[in-house]
């Protein structure tokens, strides 16, 4: 496909002030992150995984199929409950996005509640490991310090242990959708 981009996340965190955007680079213009582009997040330690939805739980997978390959991809939009962070709406299920509940990730309709929108917001965040410059991590909105991580291949949302292998799981690298 002649449609190559660079995704670069850049974020700057000063005294709990966060400045961020993601641009997306193609061969003739430069797009804010508001552009709602569809992205797909490859796990960062299990790089043949990707972060999906199946029966609207959560999870990381390998994508071998069409399905597989819409479930795993998500347009980055505007957060529901703060502009300056991000919600991630589902390509296949339009009007839904992924939020933790009870902290585990899943797919849920959109709904208009303040708990619904603040559930669905996560700031993104420079990655908690490694040094791929198009990783992320992506933080709670309402659950400061707690993350999107991935444990026993499902998705949830945890604070960090201070462990390597926790800031593994809660990096991601953001890529070029898995379905267009």
């Amino acid at each position: 496909m002649r449609f190559n981009w660079l995704k670069k996340l850049l974020s700057v965190s000063t005294l709990g002030f966060s400045v961020w955007g993601i641009f997306l680079i193609s061969a003739s213009s430069v797009q804010s992150q508001n552009s709602n582009e569809a992205v797909s997040f490859r796990s960062y330690n299990l790089s043949d995984r990707y972060i999906r939805h199946k029966n609207f739980v959560g999870y990381i997978e390998p994508i071998g199929d069409e399905l597989g390959r819409k479930d795993a991809t998500f347009k980055i939009v505007p957060g529901l409950a703060n502009n300056k962070c991000s919600s991630f709406e589902s390509v296949n299920f339009p009007g839904h996005f992924l939020r933790h509940e009870n902290f585990q990730i899943k797919l849920s309709r959109r709904i208009n509640q303040q708990l619904f929108r603040e559930d669905a917001t996560f700031c993104i965040k420079n990655r908690l490991f490694g040094d791929n410059p198009h990783s992320s991590s992506f933080e709670s909105l309402n659950f400061p310090a707690h993350y999107i991580r991935h444990k026993n291949f499902e998705l949830w949302l945890e604070p960090s242990d201070g462990s390597d292998l926790f800031r593994q799981d809660a990096t991601f690298i953001i890529t070029n959708p898995l379905y267009r």
